[in-house]
């Protein structure tokens, strides 16, 4: 019922909006799809077939921004996926905001280079991977900065702001307020986040992410939630954007209750970004990432390790790009001269050509895929995938 009012009183302020503030009518269509793709797996001495215009990847997306730096929000419809989602804010000064609603684009982010939006307009087309999925080389990629705060489209959240000097803003948000669960329970899913912002150096930020014991006093097992801290500066070095992040999941609860012999630590994660602006017309993008091993409830995560490149070069007509990734995670075998390293990797070179109003994307992927074998020979898979970005 809460998430039905919520929407209402969205279409309601909207409308409202129309009347009594400007309103932003905006909306985007991206399409991707692979029109010719294979394989070396050879089946009775024959390379597997070809298949046409498969990988189908599309978005459609409308968004209606109303309102002024004092109240205002936005509505935004995707057609492919069906779905609706809507935020709105009031800041009645400049030390205090309340933000209700649900905000699939996110806010308070930490990833400014090497999160989601690496390959810009490439993810929803030509990109070999994209940065939800993509196998071990995307899983394990920049995990010390991949904290999104305020996001997520398919439930509502109550977010408040509070500025008390200029360069700081502190955070509460209470996740899942359309849901019904006991207050302590509510209260677990806090989140704190703090960003600070220092002149001419950089942004920190960082957030504890209650999941399950951050502000109750937890059920054996229970995790005590996790916490971020990252730093991104675009002014240090003129012409390089770089960033740095780091991700700890404390020991459980129960298990330090309990003295489990079996003690549980989980891992920590780096992640790391680079931006090479200066030297136009080339760029180059850079990210990674590092896990070190751990355990979590008496089960092993293995160290791993993620590295992604991304140079560009702009030419008259079109801009050239080559994607390249590598993942390689450390097994830990406790059989003598037992251990040892699964790897993937993908290469994804691809261009970008402006048309008008309209974007066109074409690349080729080459994508490692030897795990998927069980003797573990080398076995690739191949794509050509074209798309096209057009906004209005």
């Amino acid at each position: 019922m809460l998430k039905k009012l919520i929407v209402v009183t969205a279409v309601l302020a909207l409308i409202t909006g129309t009347a009594f503030a400007q309103v932003t009518i905006g909306g985007q269509l991206q399409q991707g799809m692979t029109l010719i793709e294979g394989n070396n797996v050879k089946e009775s001495g024959v390379t597997s077939g070809s298949s046409y215009m498969g990988s189908f990847n599309h978005e459609a997306k409308f968004s209606f921004l109303f309102g002024d730096g004092k109240a205002g929000g936005r509505l935004v419809w995707t057609l492919n996926s069906q779905a609706m989602w809507g935020w709105l804010q009031w800041r009645p000064n400049q030390y205090f905001r309340v933000k209700v609603g649900s905000d699939g684009d996110g806010e308070w982010g930490f990833p400014q280079i090497a999160g989601w939006g690496f390959t810009g307009e490439a993810k929803n087309s030509v990109a070999a991977v994209n940065d939800w999925g993509g196998g071990m080389y995307m899983s394990y990629r920049n995990i010390g900065l991949n904290y999104g705060g305020f996001d997520g489209a398919g439930a509502y959240h109550l977010g408040l702001s509070a500025w008390p000097v200029d360069m700081l803003q502190l955070n509460l948000l209470f996740r899942d307020i359309d849901k019904s669960m006991p207050l302590p329970e509510r209260l677990a899913k806090l989140q704190f986040i703090v960003i600070g912002t220092i002149e001419e150096v950089g942004t920190i930020r960082f957030a504890a992410v209650g999941e399950g014991g951050l502000m109750k006093d937890a059920a054996d097992g229970d995790d005590l939630g996790n916490l971020f801290l990252a730093f991104h500066s675009a002014s240090i070095v003129q012409g390089l954007g770089f960033e740095v992040g780091l991700r700890w999941d404390p020991p459980r609860k129960g298990d330090i209750k309990n003295k489990n012999e079996d003690k549980t630590f989980d891992n920590f994660n780096i992640g790391f970004g680079l931006n090479l602006t200066k030297t136009d017309p080339f760029n180059l993008k850079i990210r990674g990432n590092v896990g070190f091993a751990g355990k979590n409830a008496g089960e092993t995560r293995n160290a791993t390790f993620g590295f992604h490149v991304l140079p560009s070069y702009k030419l008259p007509k079109l801009t050239i790009f080559f994607h390249a990734g590598v993942g390689m995670e450390f097994v830990k075998d406790p059989k003598p001269n037992q251990d040892k390293v699964n790897y993937e990797f993908f290469l994804n070179p691809y261009i970008w050509v402006p048309m008008g109003g309209m974007r066109m994307w074409v690349g080729f992927q080459f994508l490692d895929d030897h795990r998927a074998r069980q003797d573990d020979k080398f076995q690739f898979k191949w794509r050509i995938p074209f798309g096209f970005n057009f906004y209005f």
